[in-house]
Parts: structure tokens; C-alpha cells; sequence
């Protein structure tokens, strides 16, 4: 009786990281850039943002026909509605990845997911402080022609901290909105996180006695919120800086540094 013998198959290979070079930074910035307008969420976010400003803007002029919009009311005006999308917009950025599937591509071109991470911050960065300075180059063209109408003399009544209070309120919100998407890592979970979770302890800190006079520590929604020492001024409570402080730590830095971890280390699939 003969014996078979079957050739040897060489083991296969362990799997190994790609160690190539990747992308460069800038390409990586140009391409998370260009996707809040290739994709219909991102585009139609940026369009909403665009037509809230402009309603808001209309609407004070309105209101303010016969005396004239002040700039400082007009810029209030656009606050709103950019506070409330801007953190939108980097949740979108941080989740489109994993929300789209395409997290195999993008790392597979570019191993070093931190670069991307530190990418998609940057762009929703720009992409915030350009709507934000679009938002106050259309508020003193509205002021202008408001004041003109109204037959009274312009006034910028707002000053260059002020200016830098709503900028630096402007990164809160979008780095508060990219440090939830990285962590849930899906769209529509984390806006809702993103603006249920504050309401909600907000409610329970203000709604139980014991917990009021933590309130200011830990909400985003009562004094002294967030803009509250650069925009308005030192606010008259006590120990203002600590509590804005702890209040970026909780909603900002935690969030984002726990969703960046998760980045770099989730398996993709």
C-alpha cells in the first residue's frame, strides 16, 4: 500500500500594521474639508446654518426698523443658531468614517489614525471660525444698512474681547460636539447625547435642592455657561474661572479624549 504525500504550504503570514508613510497632513485636512460639502448630510448642515444666520439677521432688522439694528443685537442674533448647529457640524465630521462605513479606506491609507483625528479637528475648526467670521462680516453689513435706513449714526458696540469671547464659545461648542461623536461614533446617537445629556443634568442639578449649588460647576446651560467670562464679562458669581474650567473639563476635554482613545483603538470591520 503506497503512502500520499502532500506538499508542504508555507504558514501563513502574520498580519502586520502597515508602517507606510501615508497620507500627508495637509491632503488629510483638504479631504475631511471637502467632505462637509460631498456628502448630503454635511452639505445640507452647512446650508442650514447659512439660512438660520440670515433669518436671524432679517428678523432683527425687523423687529429694529425704526431705531436701527445694533451690531451687538445682530451678533447675538446669529449666536443662536450657530451654537446650536456649529456642534452639529462636528459630530458629522467626527462620525463620518464610521457612519458611512468607510473607515477601512481611510485608515488603510493613513495608519496613523491620530493624524486623522487631529485632522477632522482642525477642519471642523475652520469650518466654525469661517461661518462664525461670514456670521460678523453679515451683521455689520446689516448694521450699516439698518443704521442707514433708520437715519442714525453706526456703532460697533462690541469690542475685540467680546469678538474673542464668541470665537473662543464658537471652538467650545464644535470641539464639545467632535469629543461626542468620536465617542459614540454614530450620528444620530450622538446628537441626541449632545443635547439631551446637559439638558438633562442641568434639570436634576437645578431641580434638586442638594444639587443646586453645583449647578454652575457642571452645566452648560446656566450661569456662568461657557462664553459667559470672556463674552459678558466676569460674571457676579464666585470663583467664575474655576467654574468655567470645570465645566470645559467635563463637556469638552473628557469627552474628547475618551472618543479620540476610542478612535485609535477600536477594530474596524
Amino acid at each position: 500500500m503506497s503512502t500520499v504525500t502532500l506538499p508542504e504550504t508555507a504558514p501563513a503570514p502574520a498580519f502586520e500594521r502597515p508602517t507606510g508613510k501615508g497620507l500627508s497632513f495637509g491632503r488629510l485636512l483638504h479631504v475631511e474639508l471637502r467632505k462637509q460639502v460631498d456628502t448630503r448630510g454635511g452639505r445640507g448642515l452647512l446650508i442650514a446654518i447659512a439660512v438660520m444666520t440670515m433669518m436671524a439677521l432679517a428678523g432683527v432688522m425687523y423687529f429694529q426698523r425704526e431705531t436701527g439694528a445694533s451690531y451687538s443685537n445682530l451678533v447675538s442674533a446669529v449666536a443662536s443658531p450657530q451654537g446650536m448647529l456649529i456642534p452639529v457640524l462636528g459630530i458629522i465630521t467626527a462620525c463620518n468614517e464610521w457612519s458611512q462605513r468607510t473607515a477601512l479606506i481611510t485608515f488603510t491609507q493613513e495608519p496613523r489614525r491620530w493624524r486623522v483625528v487631529a485632522a477632522k479637528t482642525l477642519a471642523a475648526i475652520l469650518w466654525a471660525t469661517a461661518f462664525l467670521l461670514l456670521a460678523w462680516g453679515l451683521a455689520a453689513v446689516c448694521h450699516m444698512v439698518s443704521m442707514s435706513i433708520a437715519g442714525n449714526p453706526v456703532d460697533f458696540d462690541l469690542d475685540a474681547k467680546a469678538h474673542l469671547g464668541g470665537w473662543i464659545g464658537q471652538l467650545v461648542g464644535v470641539l464639545m460636539g467632535l469629543g461626542f461623536g468620536f465617542l459614540l461614533l454614530i450620528t444620530p446617537l450622538a446628537i441626541a447625547a449632545y443635547f439631551v445629556l446637559p439638558t438633562l443634568v442641568a434639570g436634576i442639578t437645578m431641580g434638586v435642592p442638594a444639587l443646586q449649588k453645583y449647578a454652575p460647576w457642571v452645566n452648560t446651560t446656566t450661569p456662568p455657561i461657557v462664553q459667559d467670562p470672556m463674552v459678558m464679562g466676569m460674571p457676579e458669581v464666585s470663583h467664575p474661572w474655576a467654574k468655567f474650567a470645570t465645566t470645559i473639563l467635563l463637556w469638552v476635554v473628557l469627552p474628547y479624549v475618551a472618543g479620540a482613545v476610542r478612535v485609535l483603538r477600536r477594530e474596524v470591520k
